[in-house]
């Protein structure tokens, strides 16, 4: 077990939650004055947990009637994620709380119960709602325990808890804060951080496919030109994903033939890749130091910095998928591909009509993510009854999730016809060798999806493309090689 950190109402950071949403069990140890009891048993739980009383019932009903039982689920890291994130401010308002409900988040915590949250719970209001009757012991709602999904009755028996005794105040503090949305936050900032750095895979392996220039990369043209931090990180690591390539030099793409002399340059949808995917890591990067302050505050639903970031963010993801389908576009003209065969047809063509519809769908793809770019913070209003501001944070952290979501579709249709591209150019130069980073991407790449030689059906190839993307095997494999990207 990993030696537990230790939390006081201030001392989470954001490597921490990036950790956890990576999937690491972090158990903790909390530091309050109030509560000597902070490593209590499920025995001690059970000896301070009464029913509710009737006025506390009623209360609770209304909770219930903001709450959607059925439909599909958010990734149960987010509803761990907003655990710690209420754990850890609860420690600042213990005296508010009742020693129950703290020691309650705390045994989940530390036993990895992940509330499994349910996607049909659109606003703050009702995720919290969601969060408050898991720990409370609602019999319907479903969590994860070791590996398995349960629902809470099932795992309450197991374990032997009973039901939790909420105070008024209790439910009052869990509505009032925002653990969801900004555990939803750190999800997408983690998710996003791989996306980007999966996207300069991706153009990495289109350079080995189209023997591509890589002047564009130089290190003198980012460190001395344009010195921006992010720009420079992109180009480095797609020069070491590719290094030492013999395809991506004058001499391989002289063997290999399709270029009318020798090449000036590549498109700028490749040749631009360390401006484009260096503007989207800094969105990321402005979004990690926003969160690195939230997550010891959680401000109430009335602040709205994080639903401008995340707005920035979407915004960012959707000109990472549209770069990406231009340059997958690309790979199925000859002309434009610098002599690979048309659509990515290795034998027959004619007989076999290759990548053009799978391509098609990226562009699909890309024009749903086109509608994400509204920002979410438009929808803000000010409550003429309440008299209140009501943000639309939350509404910009689902639209940012969505977008992670389809990006991963467009990136994994990238690789996808980009490995093809790969294959076809070893085919006909088997003597030349892919740069270390982008040879152990088509490696475990083609476990996924095998090369394409005649028609089949496409549908599982694209899901499989996308779950490489997604479960991040292709970015792990890499960095396992060649030493983590930046």
């Amino acid at each position: 077990m990993n030696d537990p950190f230790v939390l006081d109402g201030s001392s989470l950071d954001l490597e921490h939650m990036e950790a956890i949403s990576a999937g690491v069990w972090m158990p903790v140890r909390i530091v309050k004055p109030s509560c000597p009891t902070a490593n209590c048993s499920v025995e001690q739980l059970e000896s301070e947990q009464d029913p509710l009383g009737q006025q506390e019932e009623s209360l609770l009903d209304s909770y219930r009637d903001y709450v959607q039982y059925e439909g599909e689920r958010w990734p149960s890291e987010i509803g761990l994620l907003s655990l710690y994130l209420l754990l850890n401010h609860a420690l600042k308002h213990d005296d508010r709380l009742s020693d129950g409900f703290v020691e309650r988040v705390f045994f989940f915590v530390n036993n990895r119960i992940e509330p499994c949250l349910n996607q049909a719970n659109m606003t703050e209001m009702s995720a919290m709602s969601e969060l408050m009757l898991i720990l409370y012991g609602e019999e319907e709602l479903i969590c994860r325990h070791q590996e398995q999904f349960k629902t809470i009755g099932t795992l309450f028996q197991e374990i032997g808890l009973n039901k939790l005794r909420l105070s008024k105040e209790d439910m009052a503090f869990m509505t009032s804060h925002c653990c969801v949305s900004t555990a939803m936050a750190i999800y997408v900032a983690t998710e996003a951080s791989r996306l980007t750095k999966t996207a300069d895979i991706c153009v990495a392996m289109q350079l080995e496919a189209i023997r591509g220039e890589t002047g564009a990369f130089d290190r003198r043209l980012h460190e001395l030109g344009r010195p921006y931090a992010s720009q420079i990180e992109v180009a480095e690591n797609i020069r070491r994903i590719i290094g030492d390539s013999e395809f991506t030099t004058e001499r391989g793409r002289e063997a290999y033939g399709g270029d009318n002399g020798p090449r000036c340059q590549d498109a700028i949808s490749i040749r631009a890749v360390p401006q484009t995917h260096g503007g989207v890591r800094d969105t990321v990067k402005w979004l990690k130091e926003q969160l690195s302050h939230e997550i010891n505050t959680i401000s109430g639903p009335v602040n709205p910095l994080l639903g401008y970031l995340l707005d920035m963010l979407t915004v960012g993801l959707i000109d990472l998928g549209n770069i990406s389908e231009r340059r997958s576009f690309r790979l199925l003209d000859s002309k434009m591909s610098y002599g690979l065969p048309m659509n990515l047809v290795g034998v027959n063509p004619g007989f076999n009509h290759g990548f053009p519809v799978i391509q098609a769908s990226a562009a699909g793809i890309l024009g749903e993510m086109k509608l994400l770019a509204v920002p979410g913070n438009a929808f803000a209003k000010f409550d003429p009854i309440t008299k209140k501001y009501v943000c639309a944070t939350f509404h910009s952290v689902l639209k940012a999730i969505q977008a992670i979501s389809l990006l991963n579709k467009i990136l994994g249709i990238e690789i996808y016809m980009a490995a093809q591209g790969m294959d076809l150019v070893k085919a006909k130069l088997p003597d030349f060798e892919f740069g270390a980073g982008s040879k152990e991407a088509l490696r475990v790449f083609r476990d996924y999806v095998r090369t394409v030689h005649t028609n089949r059906f496409a549908s599982p190839d694209m899901v499989a493309a996308e779950n490489a993307v997604a479960d991040g095997v292709v970015l792990d494999a890499v960095e396992i090689t060649i030493g983590n990207l930046r």
